[in-house]
C-alpha cells in the first residue's frame, strides 16, 4: 500500500522535537502529509547542545511540509496549558498528539530525591495526562484521534534472584540504575492502555512504543548509559512504528504497548 500520503490533512502534535525520536518522528509524519506542531524548550540552536525547534522546523519545510514552533516547559503547568489552544487557533484541529518529552536520569534509586522524582512524574506522566485531557476533547468532536505516548524498554521487570552477574539485563538494572526512569514509564504504559480502554467507544486510539534497545539520539549519547552488547536501532524504526500507530483504525489498534521491531515485523513492515 502507498502510505506517502496516509496523513494528508491531519495536524499532528510532537513534544520533545526538537531532537532525537521526537524530531524523527515529526519529520517523517510531514513526508506523509501530517502539518506538524512542534514542541520543546530549545528553539533556536544553542552552542555546545545539538538540535532546536528551529532546526527541526527547517527540515520539515524544506521538505514542503507545513509547521508551527510551540517553545514550552512541559514541566509547567502553566506552559502546558496552552500548547492544545494555540494548535487549535494555528491549524483549526488536532488529529494526533505523540508525548514524546521525557525526562531522564539514570541515579541509584537510594540517591533519587524529591526533585528527582518530581521532575521524572511530572515530565514522564504527569505531561502526558493533562496534555491528553487536553486534545481527546477536540478528538471527540472530530469523531477520531491518536495519541501515542513513548516509553522506553526500562519499564520491563529486572530479573529476580538467584541474580545471573553475567546476565545484561542483571547488569544494566544493578549498575546503570534505571529505576526510577523506568518505574514512570511503566506508569506511563499502564495510564495508556486504561485511556484506551475507557475511550474505546470513541472511536479515539491510544498506545505506548518503545524502542528494543538503544536509540542513539543525542540524549541517549550524552546519557552514555549503553554498552557495545545493546541492541541499537535507528530513530527511522522508531519513527515508522508511530506512523503505523497513529494512522490505522482505532477500533482495530489500540491499548498496545508496543516494541518497535516486532510491532513492524508483525505487520511484515521492513525495518528501516
Amino acid at each position: 500500500m502507498d502510505d506517502s500520503k496516509l496523513l494528508e490533512g491531519k495536524v499532528a502534535l510532537i513534544t520533545g522535537a526538537s531532537r532525537g525520536i521526537g524530531a524523527g518522528i515529526a519529520a517523517y509524519f510531514a513526508t506523509r502529509g501530517a502539518k506538524i506542531a512542534l514542541v520543546a524548550r530549545t528553539l533556536e540552536p544553542q552552542p555546545g547542545m545539538s538540535g532546536s525547534l528551529q532546526e527541526t522546523a527547517e527540515t520539515i519545510r524544506e521538505s514542503g511540509g507545513d509547521c508551527l514552533c510551540i517553545r514550552a516547559n512541559l514541566a509547567d503547568p502553566t506552559d502546558r496549558a496552552r500548547i492544545i489552544p494555540a494548535v487549535i487557533d494555528h491549524f483549526g484541529r488536532l488529529d494526533i498528539l505523540v508525548n514524546n518529552a521525557a525526562w531522564c536520569r539514570f541515579i541509584p534509586i537510594w540517591q533519587v530525591t524529591p526533585k528527582h522524582w518530581h521532575l521524572a512524574f511530572e515530565m514522564n506522566v504527569i505531561a502526558p495526562q493533562t496534555l491528553s485531557q487536553q486534545a481527546v476533547e477536540h478528538m471527540k468532536t472530530q469523531g477520531a484521534g491518536w495519541i501515542l505516548n513513548i516509553s522506553s524498554a526500562t519499564s520491563d521487570m529486572p530479573p529476580s534472584a538467584p541474580y545471573d552477574s553475567d546476565s545484561r539485563a542483571v547488569q544494566f538494572n544493578r549498575d546503570g540504575h534505571p529505576t526510577l526512569y523506568g518505574t514512570t514509564k511503566a506508569a506511563l504504559e499502564r495510564l495508556s492502555a486504561g485511556w484506551a480502554v475507557e475511550l474505546s467507544p470513541d472511536n479515539i486510539a491510544i498506545n505506548s512504543l518503545a524502542p528494543v534497545g538503544v536509540v542513539l539520539s543525542e540524549g541517549a549519547m550524552a546519557l552514555n548509559n549503553y554498552s557495545d552488547d545493546d541492541h541499537v536501532e535507528s530513530v527511522a524504526t522508531m519513527a515508522e512504528a508511530a506512523l503505523q500507530l497513529c494512522s490505522k483504525p482505532p477500533t482495530l489498534c489500540s491499548g498496545l504497548n508496543a516494541r518497535s521491531i516486532p510491532l513492524l515485523e508483525s505487520l511484515g513492515i521492513p525495518i528501516p
